[in-house]
C-alpha cells in the first residue's frame, strides 16, 4: 500500500477528526480514528499531534498487524485496540475512540445510558456494550474491548472513554454523537422526571426497520 494513494481516506479521517474536537467530544490530545483501506492495511490518527488542526498528512499507515509504515508519525497507544476490533469484525470499516463528557461520566457511574427515550437512539446505538477498565494502551484493553466488539458497535470502555464503529467514518461519529446526545437526554429526563421511554411493542417495531 502506498501512502500517497490513500489521501481522500486520510482527508476523510482528518476531517472527522476535527469535527469531533469542534463538537466538543474529546480534547485536543484524546480521541483516536481509524480506517480499514484494505484487508492488510489501516489508517489512523497518530499520537503527539493537536487533533483539533489536524491533516490528512498527519493521519498515520499501519499493517493489521501493527507495523508502522509512516515511521516520522508516533503511532496512537490505541492502535492495539483499533486493529483488534478490525481483525474480529472484518465488517467494520471505521473506528471512533473519543471521550465525549456527558457519556463518558456513564463510565464512572453505576447508570445505563438510556436509548429508549427517542426512536432514533434505539435504532441507530442498538444494545450498547460495557467493557471492564484496563490500562490504557494496554494488551488487556485491546483484548477486551475487542471481545466486546463483537456484539456490539457502541462499547462503554470503564472509567475510560467510549469506541463506536460503523461502516463508513460517518456511520462511526454518528454513533459517537448520538450517543453523546442520550447520555444528556438520560439526565434532563431525570431531572424532569414523568419518564415516559418507547415501550416493549414500539422497541420490537424498530428491531423489525
Amino acid at each position: 500500500m502506498n501512502y500517497t494513494e490513500c489521501k481522500t481516506e486520510r482527508e476523510c479521517v482528518a476531517y472527522f477528526m476535527r469535527r469531533l474536537y469542534q463538537n466538543q467530544l474529546t480534547t485536543c490530545s484524546g480521541g483516536n480514528l481509524s480506517m480499514r483501506l484494505d484487508e492488510n492495511h489501516v489508517i489512523i490518527t497518530p499520537s503527539s499531534l493537536d487533533k483539533g488542526v489536524i491533516e490528512a498528512g498527519e493521519i498515520g499507515l499501519v499493517s493489521i498487524e501493527g507495523e508502522n509504515l509512516t515511521p516520522h508519525l508516533k503511532t496512537s497507544i490505541e492502535t492495539g485496540m483499533h486493529l483488534e476490533i478490525f481483525r474480529r469484525r472484518p465488517d467494520v470499516k471505521a473506528i471512533v475512540h473519543a471521550h465525549p463528557v456527558t457519556a463518558s461520566t456513564f463510565t464512572a457511574v453505576e447508570m445505563d445510558i438510556n436509548t429508549t427515550l427517542t426512536a432514533e437512539s434505539y435504532l441507530v446505538l442498538g444494545k450498547i456494550a460495557n467493557a471492564p477498565y484496563a490500562l490504557m494502551g494496554s494488551k488487556e484493553l485491546s483484548v477486551i474491548v475487542g471481545k466486546a466488539a463483537e456484539t456490539s458497535d457502541v462499547i462503554m470502555m470503564k472509567n475510560h472513554g467510549i469506541t463506536t464503529m460503523g461502516s463508513s467514518m460517518l456511520a462511526a461519529y454518528d454513533k459517537m454523537e448520538l450517543l453523546e446526545a442520550s447520555a444528556r437526554m438520560t439526565i434532563n429526563a431525570a431531572i424532569l422526571g414523568g419518564l415516559s421511554p418507547l415501550t416493549a411493542e414500539q422497541c420490537g417495531e424498530l428491531d423489525n426497520w
